[in-house]
């Protein structure tokens, strides 16, 4: 049961590797750049650009969504290396699964909450996917 266990929890970091990944992918890198992630609006591209921020005036609204995006880029792959990190072997699994177990669960809950409330299906169902792998490894944990 517990190569089971590690399995399932190996699984439920591809979707943030794979999702965050895509979404760097899908970032475009300037105003002009029209990929997944651009306003359907060029105008608003232009306006975002063009529009400082009330906290600091060394930025736009342009550069800081780019940032915000290839950083939860970063942040979703780094999160799904940690996983796999952990989750390579069975006495690495069995060593920090107590610790991994919990944090991945928290860490994709998170994400899946985010995800009904801001962002559309597939990261939606990618989060559900993940948090289902690990709260099914984390039970087998606790009770397999």
């Amino acid at each position: 049961m517990p190569e089971l266990g590690r399995w399932l929890y190996l699984a439920g970091a591809l979707p943030f590797l794979v999702l965050g990944i895509a979404h760097a992918l899908v970032t475009p890198l300037g105003v002009g750049d029209r990929k997944g992630l651009s306003p359907s609006d060029p105008s608003l591209a232009q306006a975002m650009a063009g529009t400082r921020l009330l906290l600091t005036r060394r930025t736009d609204m342009w550069l800081t969504w780019v940032g915000f995006n290839l950083s939860h880029s970063l942040g979703a792959v780094a999160f799904a290396a940690f996983v796999l990190l952990l989750g390579r072997s069975a006495p690495s699994y069995a060593t920090n699964g107590a610790l991994g177990l919990p944090l991945a669960w928290l860490v994709s809950a998170s994400y899946l909450a985010l995800g009904l409330k801001y962002w559309f299906r597939t990261p939606i169902l990618g989060c559900a996917f993940s948090f289902a792998c690990f709260s099914a490894a984390w039970l087998l944990q606790l009770f397999g």
